[in-house]
């Protein structure tokens, strides 16, 4: 006679077969990726998807994923309509037609009007003539205005003292007179200036003067360019 033990037992490893060529017969069922594909789009971390895909074996889910991860966009839009045509899934669909949506906009961008538009026929029974559409003009691009160029610096050479008592002030001292120009052209903003020829040396100079050194040094302060106060000659 056979024990209840054995009897369970026979009967558990006849059932695990059975249960074992059930799997084989049906196949069993596939991994869902829908949480994790509907979660990447949320966050805005498509790009996520890419360690999944190869995982993915639901026709709807390898679909939306395709299409999600594809640059281009007639190609994404084609595989958003197969997975709603061939593979509906109500866990993607909205995906899709939403992703299929912000194609379309894309690619129809906004209503586009004329810049002149015909005037319109008035109602039947209104009787008035309709208003003439308005001309759009074309902006009038403004005329360059030339803008008054400095005067050159006058060029002064050195006179003997004449013990004059006045002072001016005194910028620079170059043998090159381009680079004594330069300065000048610089200095131009602050008053009349003179490059005063001595020797070898072109010295830039304010042409003014002012009665007393310490006036000259006062009103050199003002200038944001280094300057010393020198008897006028």
């Amino acid at each position: 006679m056979i024990s209840f033990h054995k009897l369970t037992r026979k009967l558990t490893i006849i059932l695990s077969a059975v249960f074992c060529l059930s799997n084989l017969a049906l196949g069993a069922a596939p991994t869902s990726y829908t949480p994790q594909i509907l979660q990447y789009v949320n966050e805005d971390k498509v790009y996520l998807l890419e360690n999944i895909r190869k995982n993915i074996s639901i026709p709807s889910e390898k679909l939306v994923v395709d299409a999600l991860l594809s640059e281009d966009g007639p190609q994404a839009a084609y595989l958003y309509r197969k997975q709603l045509a061939e593979y509906p899934d109500p866990s993607l669909d909205e995906l899709s037609r939403s992703r299929l949506s912000s194609f379309q906009f894309v690619l129809n961008g906004p209503l586009a009007f004329p810049e002149s538009v015909p005037p319109m026929a008035p109602p039947p029974d209104s009787g008035k003539p309709a208003a003439a559409a308005p001309v759009k003009e074309k902006p009038v691009s403004p005329k360059p205005v030339a803008t008054p160029s400095a005067p050159p610096p006058v060029t002064v050479p050195a006179t003997p003292a004449s013990g004059t008592g006045l002072y001016t002030l005194q910028f620079g001292s170059f043998g090159s007179r381009a680079n004594a120009e330069k300065l000048a052209a610089e200095l131009s903003g602050y008053g009349p200036v003179s490059i005063v020829q001595q020797g070898a040396l072109h010295k830039v100079r304010l042409q003014k003067s002012w009665r007393t050194e310490r006036e000259a040094e006062i009103a050199g302060g003002s200038i944001p360019f280094t300057s010393v106060a020198v008897p006028l000659r």
